[in-house]
């Protein structure tokens, strides 16, 4: 049931609620970091939600700043825990 509702959602995001919801995360993410974010969600999103995630962080280094990357990390860690009994991919 709840990978049905983040599908749908995630079908349905934007670049730009991608980018300001960086931005009110203290991200201020360059138009490569965004389209390289928007790309990775949308595509690989099952990954991220898996056990598999730091492989995806890992290719980030090569497109996302060191600063932001942290960042982003570290909420995206902070999300995935309140979450994780949520998650099962």
């Amino acid at each position: 049931m709840y990978n049905k509702i983040i599908e749908n959602y995630i079908s349905k995001l934007t670049k730009d609620e991608i980018i300001l919801y960086a931005f009110k995360n203290d991200i201020i993410l360059n138009p490569n970091e965004a389209d390289y974010l928007f790309n990775i969600i949308k595509n690989k999103y099952k990954i991220l939600l898996s056990n598999n995630y730091e492989i995806i962080f890992k290719e980030a280094n090569n497109y996302i700043s060191e600063n932001n990357l942290k960042k982003i990390y570290k909420l995206f860690l902070d999300y995935r825990n309140k979450y994780k009994s949520y998650l099962n991919y």
